[in-house]
């Protein structure tokens, strides 16, 4: 079995919690902008890097930021205007998978059964004392069946991404975090996947 999840019916949601990579030198607070960069499709998946730098932006907004896309089709994150330090934000998709259906099959086999009685019975011989036994053996066999079906199975859908912020002037890497999220669907869990990573930047600069 692959490293997918399997769930049949009832769903369980899960995520890929740790601690992200933080150069604990730089001052986070002297950020003025952050520059999305463009993010590349995951393979197979057009479309899926701007549905992640989508909802980056808006988990931006949402944190009360102003957000903004110029031309050049950047997406830059205006802090404030009283600082001037600038970053870029890159983000990696790592995995990408939507929901699937799954249907395994399987085959149950009953081998049957084999049933025998035994009958005894005595009788009086009339010429003797003694009496006689007789037997009487009854088999019953059972061929037994074989049943061949299939049960549903679902991956759950499953987003993972890396995220590093790179000041602009140094060049210098400050912060770096990995995260997947499981989900039934997939818009929904790549909204959370960009929710949990902002909300761990916003700490850092706020």
């Amino acid at each position: 079995m692959n490293s997918k999840l399997l769930f049949p019916i009832i769903f369980i949601f899960l995520s890929c919690w740790n601690s992200p990579a933080v150069n604990t030198n730089y001052n986070f607070k002297e950020i003025s902008q952050i520059k999305l960069n463009k993010i590349i499709d995951f393979n197979g998946h057009s479309g899926s890097g701007q549905i992640i730098e989508d909802n980056i932006a808006l988990m931006f907004m949402k944190k009360g930021y102003d957000v903004s896309s110029p031309k050049e089709g950047k997406t830059y994150i205006n802090i404030n205007n009283k600082n001037q330090k600038s970053v870029t934000l890159h983000c990696t998709i790592t995995e990408y998978t939507d929901r699937e259906i799954i249907v395994i099959p399987f085959r149950i086999e009953d081998r049957g059964s084999i049933e025998t009685i035994i009958t005894q019975s005595a009788g009086s011989n009339k010429n003797k004392d003694n009496t006689i036994a007789t037997t009487s053996t009854t088999t019953t066999n059972d061929g037994g069946s074989i049943h061949e079906s299939g049960k549903v199975e679902y991956t759950q859908a499953r987003v993972g991404i890396i995220i590093k912020i790179i000041d602009d002037i140094s060049g210098l890497l400050v912060w770096s975090h990995s995260y997947w999220y499981n989900g039934i669907e997939l818009t929904r869990t790549s909204q959370i996947c960009a929710k949990n990573s902002v909300q761990l930047i916003s700490k850092l600069i706020d």
